[in-house]
């Protein structure tokens, strides 16, 4: 019986006799069930390289792992802290670190961003140097050059500059009334020497030598914000980390590269469930038009339901007919679907056909676990709709 009602379906959907209406009908769902499952394939994939193309900027900067003090913001003792990583078999480099807020004056035009200062190590726990597109990266035999971010060689027309430095303030710390400015800031000339562009989160810092962040903030050679560490490799982030935490103890604390990501992680993760969300309403309402084909299928083969009634057909087996013409006709419009978006993101991927800026195009990236999510999704929910429709059959 189940093969009788796999072939009168069949028959139902590919058959010549059908009236025309039913044929532009069962046309409309394919075409609206096809048009919104390619694009629940193609948006869920964007947005599967866009976090994995934002996953690998931020590895060019974010460490994997960061040491920082458990209370306040200096790190006194470093000694101690750099002894520890030197024994640890499973630390490949690190590098001393300080980020703070600064005010930047350029020609009359100031803006406020973030002063990272790092040693001669940091290209070696990040690849900060590969994301220079003009200038050089940082000469550490100075303590007056810096390199800063797209954004602010925008706002600031502070691009490269060997000739006319930058007046770097950075606040002081302490109380009491301040009766000049020099009691307020402590002040640096420095030169802009490159440009680097990452993404938003970047877009308002200058990284520069550890000694001009140093001065700027007064601390000795010994003091620093952080360490940021980078591993060979061998263990996982988290064993690593737990390791860290044993041998310097519970007054610093020790973040890895997921822990300082979790808030991009997240937003992105929203954002994909948002989308993924919308055009799965979109699929839904186009089910409208694969439960209206069934209804007419059913009023337009009303003659021919008595007839398979009288010879014997049980009611269930009738209703089957008409689930599974539903059935197929959404398996045929999933799978043309996938196979469209996939052409779309091939060509995406070779020809850059839309681009998210002058330069870089909209990432793509092929997953099975799109794939999985599309096909449930969308066979699911046609699933759904072709069950309640056919229960109609009287």
């Amino acid at each position: 019986m189940r093969n009788i009602s796999l072939y009168i379906a069949k028959r139902y959907i590919f058959s010549k006799t059908n009236t025309n209406a039913v044929n532009i009908i069962t046309s409309i769902a394919v075409g609206a069930i096809l048009v919104a499952t390619a694009a629940l394939f193609i948006i869920l994939s964007v947005f599967s390289g866009l976090e994995k193309m934002n996953l690998k900027y931020y590895s060019n900067v974010n460490p994997e792992i960061k040491i920082s003090p458990s209370k306040g913001k200096v790190l006194d003792s470093l000694t101690f802290v750099v002894d520890q990583l030197k024994q640890q078999k499973d630390i490949k480099a690190f590098s001393k670190i300080i980020e703070e807020k600064v005010y930047i004056d350029y020609k009359g035009k100031q803006d406020i961003a973030y002063l990272k200062g790092v040693d001669e190590n940091f290209t070696k726990v990040t690849r900060l140097d590969t994301v220079i597109y003009g200038g050089q990266y940082l000469d550490f035999t100075r303590n007056d050059n810096f390199i800063v971010s797209n954004g602010i060689a925008e706002r600031l027309q502070l691009y490269i500059d060997p000739i006319t430095p930058a007046d770097l303030m950075m606040p002081k710390a302490g109380t009491g009334l301040i009766k000049q400015e020099s009691d307020a800031f402590t002040r640096k000339d420095a030169y802009s020497v490159g440009v680097f562009m990452l993404n938003e989160q970047y877009d308002k810092h200058v990284f520069t030598t550890l000694d001009l962040a140093q001065e700027l903030l007064l601390l000795n050679e010994n003091q620093c914000y952080s360490i940021e560490v980078k591993t060979t490799g061998k263990k996982s982030f988290n064993e690593v980390k737990n390791q860290l935490q044993k041998a310097l103890g519970s007054n610093y604390k020790i973040e890895t590269r997921q822990d300082l990501d979790s808030a991009f992680l997240k937003v992105m993760n929203m954002e994909n469930l948002i989308s993924y969300l919308i055009f799965t309403l979109v699929i839904i309402i186009a089910c409208f038009n694969l439960a209206g084909t069934i209804i007419i299928l059913i009023l337009d083969k009303k003659k021919e339901i008595q007839t398979m009634y009288s010879f014997g057909l049980s009611r269930k087996n009738i209703r089957n007919i008409f689930f599974q013409t539903g059935f197929i006709i959404t398996f045929i419009a999933m799978f043309t679907g996938l196979l469209i978006a996939s052409v779309i993101g091939l060509l995406q991927i070779d020809f850059g056909l839309v681009m998210a800026s002058p330069t870089v195009p909209f990432p793509f990236l092929f997953s099975i676990e799109n794939f999985i999510a599309v096909i449930v999704t969308v066979l699911g929910l046609g699933s759904l709709v072709s069950w309640i429709v056919s229960r109609q059959v009287k």
